[in-house]
Parts: C-alpha cells; structure tokens; sequence
C-alpha cells in the first residue's frame, strides 16, 4: 500500500509541551513557556508540535501529520501523493474525497486536502476506511474556514469534549471566534464551495483520462 503525504510517522513524534495561560496581544488564551510565534502560532491558534521525518520508522495510518496536512491546505497539494492538484482540469476545480456515506454538501467543512482523480481511485480501493463508504466531489474553490483542534476551558485549561462526537475526536473551530485563542490546533479546515458530487463511475473515468508528464505532473486528456 502506498503510505500518503499526510500520513503521521512513528519517527515524526516529538515531546508535547505543556499548555499554560498567556496574555497576548489580543488577550488571553493558551501558548506554550516557550513558544515561538513564527511555528508554534497561526491564525491566533495554538498549534501542536509535530517533527518531520517521512519514511523514518513505521507508517501510523490512524494519525496524520500536522504540518504535512497544512501545507497541503494552504498550497493546494494532493494528500496522497504531495503534488500539486492543478493543471488536471481547464475549470481548475479540485477534486476532494470524503469518507463515510453522506454526500459532499455546498459550504461543508473539512481537513481532507484535495486529492488527484488517480489517487482517489487508489485510496478508494486500498483504504479499509473508504472502502467502507465515501463521497467525492469537483469543487470550484475553497476558503479558509477554522481549525480542528482541541479547545480548553479558560478557568481550569482542562481540554474540553467536543460536543456531539465521539471520544478523541476534534472540534472545528472558526477563526476570528473568540475560543481560537483557546484551541490547540491539529489541522487547517477548509469550506468547500462550487460543490458538484462525482459518481464512483465518474471518478474511474477522470483517473483513466490521467497522463503523467514527464515532471510527473497529471494533465487530462483533451
């Protein structure tokens, strides 16, 4: 099985520094002793640490890297292979790749990177996950939405459940809301807007209209 780009390493994992109270300067909220604001800062978050080292011990496919699946959200990078994901199509919408059974609807949040039509027929026959259920999507453009992360109390800084899910898993949390500066963030949400469902029939076809250049970069077939 090819791992994915955003894929967690068991030689990526790094200490977790502890969370205290901090006043910045837009008020109060969580930081870090010894934070730097240039890496452990963005959008007014607080972001995990996490190393860089794929290929150095064992793929974790329950965990993905923070910093992998960022960059992949802020430069438009496939999930699964790290490549760009424009030139494919002369619209220059995205194809994103969901699980479970629920289509993609108009506005929907999520984490997931957008993904090449050939990587998505990849992940859709290998990952158990996806295996079980999915849903695809063109999308004509994404903004950026919030975080996911996990948000703590301001009196006790004890991290806080998210509400109506499941043990352990992350809230979104938008940004310029007043519980940013009290999240630890994990991963970058994007909105997806232009949204335009893809059949498991219409996705086999855009990943057979696949070519590879010879910088290995997918184009379609006229």
């Amino acid at each position: 099985m090819r791992v994915p780009y955003i894929t967690a390493w068991t030689g990526e994992v790094v200490p977790r520094p502890d969370v205290i109270r901090i006043t910045g300067r837009v008020g109060e909220g969580i930081g870090y002793a010894d934070e730097n604001p240039v890496t452990d800062r963005r959008h007014e978050a607080l972001w995990v640490r996490s190393g860089i080292a794929p290929g150095r011990g064992e793929p974790d496919f329950r965990h993905i890297n923070s910093l992998r699946q960022k960059r992949a959200m802020r430069y438009d990078l496939c999930g699964v292979c790290g490549e760009t994901v424009f030139g494919i199509r002369e619209d220059e919408r995205t194809l994103h790749l969901l699980g479970g059974d629920s289509p993609i609807t108009e506005g929907e949040t999520t984490t997931a990177p957008p993904v090449h039509p050939a990587c998505a027929v990849d992940s859709v026959e290998t990952c158990p996950p996806l295996r079980r259920g999915f849903a695809a999507a063109l999308v004509e453009y994404t903004t950026l939405w919030g975080v996911a992360g996990v948000v703590f109390e301001p009196v006790t800084l004890a991290p806080l459940p998210c509400p109506g899910s499941r043990p352990g898993e992350l809230e979104h949390v938008h940004v310029g809301g007043k519980r940013i500066r009290w999240t630890l963030a994990n991963f970058t949400v994007h909105s997806l807007h232009g949204v335009t469902p893809v059949s498991l029939d219409e996705l086999y076809a855009m990943a057979h209209s696949q070519l590879l250049m010879p910088g290995g970069e997918p184009v379609s077939v006229p």
